[in-house]
């Protein structure tokens, strides 16, 4: 369980105030509740956990240094065997840790997690296989001074640029797929926004949305000249997309969640308009 300050509180005081208080983004690998049976582990990229009669439905898996650390984490809350992974989207720090989750079943001699993407996952994937070599190099070019002081893993340092331990996604879906865990659903989104493949969760019944790298507390990253190009109105539609649907709270896979709905109001208003 975490010891830092609540990532709750740090948000609240950000936001209110106006002021930037540093670190938006916390790579502590520490596991802090913020809903009845709804956790965060803070990494580099976070995985939300959501505690269920059925099991537990994480949303990302974190890189592939952070990966054996989250687990970690979880189970220092919760012996519940992991029901469902659903990767929000198929950059590497979000998928790069789901070796760690099987191999935290294989430990416990209970069924591995089902894994769960948008249908444009699976040839991400290939892409990253094919590509291999220049994502290295363009990783390098964009992370590789970061690598060395924090070892995120996106440094572009290992020998292939997808690790073989990944796991493929077991179900995929196209628009939208409902979630039924322990009694609990989510629905799952599918809008294109940082990647094509990207996945946003609505929690109809806490008024939650999951958003992965929807929201990630920096000026939205809708490309660079030596990346794909991003989907900056699409992005911008699915923001609102969350408003529209009542959101009163925000669980980003990168920085602090929002909580209330003016605040959500305000920071997924603001990003949108940017966008």
């Amino acid at each position: 369980m975490s010891t830092s300050p609540h990532p709750v509180e740090l948000s609240n005081r950000i936001i209110d105030s106006g002021v930037a208080e540093p670190p938006h983004n916390r790579v502590i690998n520490e596991l802090t509740e913020i809903d009845d049976d709804v956790a965060v582990v803070e990494s580099f990229s976070h995985c939300w956990v959501i505690r269920t009669d059925e099991g537990l439905v994480c949303f990302d898996a974190s890189g592939v240094p952070s990966g054996p650390a989250v687990v970690e984490a979880i189970r220092g809350w919760s012996d519940d065997p992991i029901h469902s992974i659903v990767y929000t989207h198929g950059h590497l720090d979000h998928v790069g840790g789901s070796g760690a989750f099987i191999a935290d079943a294989g430990s416990r001699g209970t069924a591995r997690p089902r894994f769960l993407a948008h249908e444009a996952l699976l040839p991400r994937f290939d892409r990253y296989r094919t590509t291999s070599d220049w994502n290295i190099l363009i990783n390098r070019r964009q992370f590789g001074g970061i690598i060395r002081r924090q070892d995120l893993g996106i440094g572009g340092t290992g020998p292939v640029f997808l690790p073989d331990d990944v796991a493929e996604p077991d179900e995929t879906f196209g628009d939208t797929m409902s979630l039924e865990v322990g009694g609990h659903t989510i629905e799952l989104r599918h809008a294109r926004g940082e990647t094509d493949d990207h996945v946003w969760g609505w929690d109809a019944s806490r008024k939650s949305a999951y958003t992965g790298d929807f929201m990630a507390w920096v000026f939205p990253n809708a490309g660079n000249p030596q990346k794909v190009q991003r989907y900056p109105i699409e992005w911008a539609a699915a923001l609102r997309d969350m408003l529209a649907a009542g959101a009163e709270n925000v669980y980003p896979a990168h920085g602090l969640p929002v909580v209330v709905r003016e605040r959500v109001e305000l920071v997924l208003g603001d990003l949108a308009e940017a966008l």
